[in-house]
């Protein structure tokens, strides 16, 4: 009877261990890259091309609108043509460090390209000297955007690194990291 409780044990042993060597496949190291803190302020926007191949991914830019309120400075990322930004409705979701981007998103957040806004300067009507600052992105410091783009026929899925300097009124872009979206969600501001 010993030896049967031993060899059932035994089993139970072995067959503990192939279950987790085969659960901790190693998911591929994400590609980084510098952005070299590119400023983006009005007439001076940048062309983001995160994995460094011939297409860009991401416009970052500033633009006005004057209406009854006053002068509006929009800060907006565009997701160019096979290109995708983590948002939820009406703005882009500003993600803290360790969050996750996941490849498909829980409602109301989803991936596209054309809810951009992220904050804005606004200059009243009645007092232009008496600047605000409004949106979720006002006086960010290294928060990320969730990209989701296309490198051939492949999805991948990354992270881009952004402050806003509210003193210089710039957005300021920092790196970018990425890898196929078949590897499962990543995390914001990981490399692993």
């Amino acid at each position: 009877m010993r030896n049967l409780i031993y060899l059932f044990a035994a089993c139970v042993l072995l067959a503990t261990a192939c279950k987790k060597s085969r659960n901790n496949t190693p998911k591929p190291k994400l590609e980084r890259r510098s952005l070299q803190d590119k400023e983006v302020s009005y007439l001076h926007p940048q062309l983001i091309n995160i994995d460094g191949d011939t297409l860009h991914d991401v416009y970052f830019v500033v633009g006005l609108i004057n209406d009854s309120e006053g002068v509006h400075a929009k800060f907006a990322a565009l997701a160019v043509k096979h290109a995708k930004l983590l948002s939820q409705p009406d703005s882009v979701i500003k993600l803290t460090k360790g969050e996750v981007i996941p490849v498909i998103p829980d409602h109301p957040r989803e991936w596209n390209g054309y809810d951009t806004y992220l904050c804005e300067i606004l200059l009243p009507a009645g007092n232009p000297a008496d600047t605000t600052w409004r949106g979720a992105w006002t006086a960010a410091n290294r928060k990320y955007i969730g990209v989701q783009f296309m490198i051939g026929n492949e999805p991948y899925l990354g992270w881009i690194s952004a402050s806003v300097d509210t003193a210089r009124d710039c957005m300021i872009l920092h790196e970018a990291a990425w890898r196929k979206a078949s590897a499962g969600n990543i995390h914001a501001g990981d490399l692993e």
